[in-house]
């Protein structure tokens, strides 16, 4: 019976012990220095955190430069662990998703809004002409010209606040829904001639196909 009850509380503080969380890998490497010069992963646990470098190896995941990843990662304590030594082994519970980056200077260029979330057709078709001076972006909104900027890593997209003329239309249903979204955007993808912009929910809010 002693040997039973020992049993469930090791089960018990083993199942106490294990975290698992969720790592988003860049998909780029960096030189970093632990104990030494060595080669750093980045990660970050949401999409809005700046990259940190990870010094230790996830077990199970075979790691390929040019994805960007999200893991389920099983956070396991190590008891005793040497002075140098991470008192934590991560192990691969999951990969959740890996995108292949993009080559960025081919957004570089103007693209037409086919879709926009909230609207089941466009009246009309917003524009978006990404420049790489000053990391401008500018075009047609609906019914006015705008104007914002940009921030771009690997998969990841951001848009400044956006100005724009101030001219009104008879409908400005599409143009008022397409500058709310621009601030929601959080990534986007390009296959073949076609833009998608996602939030940080992976949902699609533009769709757009170069000129």
């Amino acid at each position: 019976m002693k040997y039973l009850f020992l049993l469930i509380s090791l089960a018990c503080t083993s199942n106490n012990d294990l975290q698992s969380k969720v790592f988003i890998v860049a998909d780029h490497l960096e030189n970093c220095r632990g104990v030494g010069p060595q080669t750093c992963m980045l990660v970050k646990e949401n999409p809005e955190d700046n990259w940190t470098y990870f010094y230790d190896q996830i077990e199970g995941f075979d790691y390929e430069e040019g994805f960007t990843y999200e893991l389920l990662v099983d956070l396991i304590p190590v008891e005793n662990p040497a002075a140098d030594a991470s008192s934590l082994r991560y192990i691969l519970k999951n990969i959740i998703s890996k995108i292949p980056s993009v080559d960025q200077s081919d957004l570089l260029k103007e693209w037409t809004v086919l879709k926009i979330k909230g609207l089941d057709q466009l009246n009309s078709s917003p524009t978006m002409k990404f420049e790489e001076e000053d990391t401008k972006v500018s075009g047609f909104a609906g019914c006015n010209n705008y104007f914002s900027t940009y921030t771009i890593s690997g998969n990841e997209l951001n848009f400044g606040p956006a100005g724009a003329t101030r001219k009104l239309c008879p409908d400005m249903s599409v143009e008022n829904l397409f500058l709310q979204h621009l601030p929601k955007v959080a990534r986007f993808e390009i296959v073949k001639k076609e833009l998608y912009l996602y939030n940080q929910n992976d949902e699609l809010l533009i769709l757009a196909m170069s000129q």
